[in-house]
């Protein structure tokens, strides 16, 4: 019988912040059972690529990535394990197409995971989705750099946007229950920065409670004594009550930031979305969190080239970007996804005009960002020490208006700043999308 505890194992997580957390947990399973995690791929006998599959770009991504590491194959590698977002969705197709892959889980199918592979030793190929349940899971292993961690408080989605397909993978709104994730976040350790994660942060406890009750959760979320500040992502706006708001302006650890995806800012091509918004709700309700939270950062995406947008209404953006002053934005074409409701209407835009639209959004949100970043010129701000930048000579860090890997940096040359320590920097020059500056103890060799 085989020893999978003598075996070497390598994981590689795409996606987002939520499948990172996927990831973690099954590299926790993997470790508890005694074994040898790597980072390097070389080095493993058993690879494991945790797939996404929102977009046609990221199923792409996740077959290239599982073919590139069959190639391994002819080394040491000796199994090849696909999990996640492809193979809940997508398992009929991948299973008998993607041969190179020896063993198929979903999305919670870890606890399954040993039992999987002692299978396809025994020479089989192994389809596990859906047979597991690993919904309970709090153990992780932390694979972003110890001073910060995401928290995925649900999974799924009940808000059907017409071009996404998030309830097609993840099925349903799930919330995971108050006390566990209590459990999970004294686990991780001492943490300057949680990052709470779902496909819909503020509906947190509709489905488990009756009510929502996100703000009970962050109210124990930043009462534990490791966790130093709590970041909200992923927030909707229609959900973005006053509880909410009272919270974030009250709780000292409650980072002044919020993501908001708005999608889009013309009240024609929300209703088509199936988005509950409009273009006088969206800014009225910046308005008030600015008005309510003084300096508060507000973040959020765009989808152009959403079927039948008209170039007056993706010129309507722009304005709507320069009324709203959001401080970061992530803009994208629109993808046109089979089993979405989008998929079928008329007037699908042309790849290149989407294309030409992003890039205009792109421009006309980055002389915002350099108005917002410049107006730091000169003053002293907090920053969370990242790490060091070996490639420009000097560490790197965030401010509370920055959010790891979507926002952008602070450069700054100090004599020594150690990783997960707030300093202060003195901003000297920015960019469009980062700041640089240096700690007030700096001096010029």
């Amino acid at each position: 019988m085989i020893d999978l505890r003598s075996k070497k194992y390598g994981v590689i997580s795409l996606g987002c912040d939520k499948n990172r957390v996927d990831s973690e947990k099954l590299l926790a399973i993997i470790r508890n059972n005694g074994c040898t995690v790597v980072n390097e791929l070389d080095e493993a006998d058993v690879v494991i690529v945790n797939t996404c599959a929102f977009l046609n770009s990221a199923r792409k991504e996740a077959i290239e990535t599982i073919i590139d590491c069959a190639s391994r194959k002819e080394g040491k590698l000796e199994k090849l394990v696909v999990t996640g977002c492809l193979p809940q969705k997508y398992i009929s197709e991948v299973f008998p197409e993607l041969t190179e892959a020896d063993v198929f889980l979903g999305i919670n199918d870890y606890d399954r995971f040993f039992e999987a592979l002692a299978s396809s030793y025994n020479g089989e190929r192994v389809n596990f989705v859906g047979k597991g349940d690993n919904s309970k899971a709090t153990d992780r292993v932390i694979s972003t750099p110890c001073h910060y961690a995401y928290l995925k408080i649900a999974d799924g989605c009940n808000n059907f946007c017409t071009y996404c397909l998030i309830p097609k993978i993840r099925g349903r709104y799930v919330s995971y229950p108050e006390e566990q994730l209590i459990k999970e976040a004294e686990e991780l350790g001492d943490i300057s920065e949680l990052i709470l994660v779902a496909q819909d942060v503020t509906r947190y406890g509709e489905d488990l409670y009756g009510r929502r009750c996100l703000v009970p959760l962050i109210k124990k979320l930043t009462a534990l004594d490791n966790i130093g500040s709590v970041r909200l992502l992923y927030c909707y706006p229609d959900a973005i009550d006053d509880e909410l708001i009272a919270e974030m302006r009250d709780n000292p650890k409650v980072i002044k930031y919020i993501d908001i995806p708005l999608q889009h800012s013309e009240d024609r091509v929300l209703k088509l979305m199936n988005r509950k918004g409009s273009r006088s709700s969206y800014l009225g309700l910046l308005a008030k969190l600015k008005e309510s939270i003084p300096g508060i950062a507000v973040r959020s995406t765009f989808i152009s080239g959403f079927p039948t947008e008209t170039e007056e209404e993706s010129q309507a953006m722009c304005s709507f970007l320069r009324e709203a002053k959001l401080v970061n934005c992530g803009f994208f074409a629109y993808s046109r996804e089979p089993d979405t409701a989008a998929y079928r209407l008329k007037g699908q835009i042309r790849q290149s005009e989407k294309n030409k639209r992003v890039k205009r959004l792109y421009a006309a949100q980055a002389q915002i960002s350099r108005e917002f970043l410049s107006g730091f010129k000169g003053a002293t701000i907090k920053v969370l020490c990242d790490g060091i930048d070996y490639e420009n000579g000097c560490f790197v860090g965030r401010a509370y208006f920055q959010a790891p890997d979507i926002d952008g940096k602070v450069y700054f040359r100090c004599p020594d700043a150690v990783q997960g320590k707030y300093y202060d920097v003195i901003i000297d020059d920015c960019d469009n999308y980062d700041l640089f500056g240096y700690t007030p103890d700096y001096t010029e060799e």
